[in-house]
């Protein structure tokens, strides 16, 4: 009796210190929440996400997604998430002492931002950019970051990404096309569009691993959009990857906005082909060769003033070499905002 008193002892305080550990790291995340600047904020998310029981387990929608958020990280707590119509570009180059960049502008309806580093134990380090509407995070709903719904919300923001870069130098941008939605049915496991992101930061790289990654996964499209995907590493390898016609396609390509660029009935369908020119003619005069301040000022070229439906909510500069972030919020590009680690990516 006493041998099993003392294990069921042992059981529950095992039990108690992953309670309180499993809390710690969400507390010390909701935390880490600071406002950079106007409606932009950051955090350092040191907590579990659960990455790798998303892909064992599958995900083919929104409402899937939130689901199983709800169990691994809210306690079972109901979450909705919100996502609607962007519009987006970007681009590849390189800098005259030879390090890889990619620009992105990000095109929604007026919205919070959010830049999230994340640093988990199986997967590589990253910086990746979270549009606070797709958490549910608005002044609207009255939870904005500064409360405590608002501060909860945050924890699921690893699976609202839409770029990023990671420790290896590996960039993804998630851009949004004008054509039929993707949803693959081949029997293999289930994926949706911002898990794939997440997928691709923590577990790729290089751009072949990426590509080789999403080959095993049948890909659905986050809230019922097409997207096509901006993969560029560290050796200046880039390409588009799409699903057109339910059928993954790779294009090499150091720009793109929002038509399609893989062959087929849909070639060229979509919107921004006067923002796809302005970075053709400007990386063919520069021969592929800028600066990073350079290139804030393409993006700042390629900008979409608000419109009444949307608006440049960022523009943001990644380093593939040296693993750092520049950031300008709501086209203040007087003020840009500069992020990094020290990361050895041997």
């Amino acid at each position: 009796m006493k041998k099993m008193m003392k294990r069921v002892g042992l059981i529950v305080a095992a039990i108690i210190i992953l309670v309180v550990g499993v809390l710690f790291t969400r507390l010390k995340t909701i935390s880490s929440i600071e406002k950079v600047e106007g409606d932009f904020y950051q955090v350092d998310y040191s907590a579990d996400y659960k990455l790798d029981e998303v892909l064992e387990q599958g995900v083919r929608d929104v409402s899937e997604l939130e689901s199983l958020l709800s169990k691994k990280l809210f306690f079972g707590y109901p979450i909705k998430t919100n996502e609607n119509l962007f519009g987006c570009s970007a681009f590849a180059v390189e800098t005259a002492e030879g390090q890889q960049l990619v620009g992105r502008n990000f095109d929604y309806a007026k919205a919070r931002s959010l830049l999230i580093y994340t640093a988990p134990k199986n997967g590589y380090r990253a910086y990746s950019m979270v549009n606070l509407a797709h958490l549910g995070v608005s002044e609207e709903e009255g939870t904005m970051p500064e409360t405590l719904m608002g501060k909860f919300s945050i924890l699921a923001a690893p699976y609202g990404s839409v770029d990023g870069v990671n420790e290896k130098g590996l960039s993804v941008s998630v851009l949004e096309l004008q054509t039929e939605p993707t949803n693959q049915e081949t029997g293999k496991t289930n994926i949706i569009t911002t898990v794939a992101v997440r997928m691709l930061l923590d577990k790729a790289a290089s751009t072949e691993e990426a590509i080789n990654l999403l080959a095993k996964y049948d890909m659905h499209s986050s809230a019922g959009m097409p997207y096509h995907f901006f993969i560029s590493d560290a050796s200046g390898e880039t390409v588009i990857v799409d699903w057109a016609d339910q059928q993954m396609n790779v294009v090499d390509t150091k720009m793109a906005t929002n038509f399609q660029l893989s062959q087929g009935k849909d070639y060229q369908v979509g919107i921004g082909h006067d923002r796809y020119e302005i970075l053709q003619e400007t990386l063919q005069e520069k021969n592929g060769v800028i600066s990073e301040e350079e290139a804030m000022d393409l993006l700042e070229d390629v900008k979409i003033e608000w419109n009444g439906t949307w608006a440049t909510e960022w523009s943001v500069v990644y380093n593939l070499d040296d693993f750092s972030v520049a950031v300008s919020n709501d086209m203040n590009y007087e003020q840009v905002h500069h992020f990094s680690k020290d990361v050895d990516k041997k």
